[in-house]
This record gives structure tokens, C-alpha cells and sequence, in this order.
């Protein structure tokens, strides 16, 4: 069976490296971007199950690199993590696609009940 990998686009070096290490001690396969270009060529290179997609970087913004992912495959679930949410915003990002949305600061544990969520619906179907 193949690993459940992640990729992780976000611009903050921090946030990175902290998420990274976090999902590796759990046993995911962890993949990371610093911005939406490199994340479009990480999820075609990796296919990961799981993009955690951030909206506010530079070159391509997240809502962009959301349209893009759900082109390269529409299986890969999307979860929006961001520190510039609002409302409406989410719930435009849910419509074009995305699987869930979260406010930064994020609780990690969260993020790991949204994967195992998207892990468990993908074991039974």
C-alpha cells in the first residue's frame, strides 16, 4: 500500500519546518512548498493524498494554486490553512474545492484528526 504522503505549500519558513517535523514523527510521507508554483510541481511529481495550501504567498496566491491542484487530480483533498481568513472567504474556498479550512495558528492535533478523517473515508470506499 502506498505511504499517505502530504505536501505542505506554505511561504513560512517556521510554520514549515515545525508542520514537517510534527507529520514526519507521526509517520507521514511529508512534501513541502514555499509558494504555489512549486506546490503545483510537488503535487504532480509526489501525488499526494492531502495539500495543505496556505492563500497569502507570494508568485501565485493559494486560491490559484487551489484551481490548479483540482486539475492536476481532483482526489487530492485540499485543506485551506490560513492566517488571513474570513467568512466569506472560506466559504468560497469550499465551493471551488477545497475539503476544509483552518484559521492560523492552527492546533496540530487538528490537522491530524482532518487527515485521519480524509484517511479513513479513503480506506472504506
Amino acid at each position: 500500500m502506498k505511504p499517505f504522503s502530504l505536501l505542505f505549500v506554505d511561504d513560512e519558513e517556521e510554520f514549515i519546518a515545525t508542520i514537517e517535523e510534527f507529520f514526519d514523527n507521526l509517520g507521514y510521507t511529508v512534501h513541502t512548498a514555499r509558494n504555489g508554483q512549486e506546490g503545483l510541481l510537488r503535487a504532480k511529481e509526489h501525488q499526494p493524498q492531502v495539500v495543505f495550501l496556505d492563500i497569502s504567498m507570494p508568485h501565485m496566491d493559494g486560491t490559484e494554486t487551489l484551481r490548479l491542484i483540482r486539475e492536476i487530480d481532483d482526489r487530492i483533498r485540499v485543506i485551506v490553512v490560513s492566517g488571513y481568513a474570513s467568512a466569506p472567504l472560506a466559504r468560497d474556498l469550499l465551493q471551488q474545492g477545497a475539503y476544509d479550512f483552518f484559521q492560523k495558528p492552527v492546533d496540530l492535533l487538528q490537522l491530524h484528526e482532518a487527515i485521519e478523517r480524509i484517511r479513513t473515508m479513503q480506506d472504506l470506499s
